[in-house]
């Protein structure tokens, strides 16, 4: 009996130890809410695109306790306001078309699957890349003429799909919901 309990009680010890306390983060700025699995950090960097210079917004925890090595991260880029005033369905895949390219030549990878999603009404691109020995899992959105981006990166193999489904599906935008 005293066997049993010390195991049980070892058990839930070594539960609690790995037991991930989600944080929920939320931006009015950028208009997005999600929760990651600790605290997250944030950024902004100014990238070159085909219509000039962007502020691209990054939130990011990188995930060590959790056994799957996994960086999660949101990010969020306005484009101008002008080239978006009467955007057809074909301006809109080529931007996510170039989403997803992106993604594939900045990792030197290989693209495992592509499919439409869709978020609030707005469209949405669901991709994984395989790279040198890592995972990408991103699900980009156009939201009128911001972008939205949540990506999962882990070692290949090694992603914890609990917590990649969670980080995903926690993602909702904030006062942009058609």
């Amino acid at each position: 009996m005293k066997l049993l309990m010390t195991s049980i009680f070892l058990f839930v010890f070594a539960s609690t130890i790995t037991a991930q306390d989600w944080k929920k983060y939320k931006s009015e700025e950028l208009a997005f809410v999600t929760e990651f699995p600790g605290t997250p950090e944030e950024s902004v960097q100014k990238v070159q695109t085909a219509v000039g210079e962007l502020d691209m917004n990054m939130v990011g925890y990188t995930s060590v306790e959790t056994g799957d090595n996994a960086y999660y991260s949101v990010i969020s880029s306005d484009y101008p306001e002008e080239k978006f005033s009467d955007i057809s369905d074909e301006k809109i895949k080529s931007i996510l078309d170039g989403a997803v390219n992106g993604a594939v030549k900045n990792t030197n990878g290989t693209l495992e699957f592509d499919e439409n999603i869709t978020l609030n009404g707005y469209p949405g691109r669901k991709i994984m890349i395989k790279s040198s020995g890592m995972e990408l899992y991103m699900n980009a959105y156009l939201v009128g003429n911001v972008m939205y981006i949540t990506q999962v990166i882990a070692l290949e193999g090694k992603v914890n799909t609990k917590n990649l489904n969670k980080f995903m599906d926690a993602f909702d935008l904030i006062n942009k919901k058609e």
